[in-house]
């Protein structure tokens, strides 16, 4: 039963993790555009969406190994 309900978590956090990294991805591509194209006023404003999507995909890129690296060692 367990086993069951363990591979489920698996296949929706794998599923999760593939949708959120391309979320993050294309507001990546949009808010580089936005910082390129952008005038001085929206500028600024692409540029903190822009740190905000590289923290995502970098949290969602280290969230499979931390939670395996807790799983292991706690």
């Amino acid at each position: 039963m367990f086993n069951r309900i363990g591979q489920f978590l698996d296949i929706l956090f794998a599923d999760l993790q593939t949708t959120f990294l391309t979320v993050f991805a294309i507001g990546l591509l949009i808010c580089a555009i936005g910082v390129w194209a952008g005038d001085d006023h929206s500028g600024p404003k692409f540029k903190k969406g822009l740190v905000l999507c590289a923290f995502g995909v970098i949290v969602f890129l280290l969230a499979g190994p931390i939670v395996e690296y807790i799983d292991t060692n706690l």
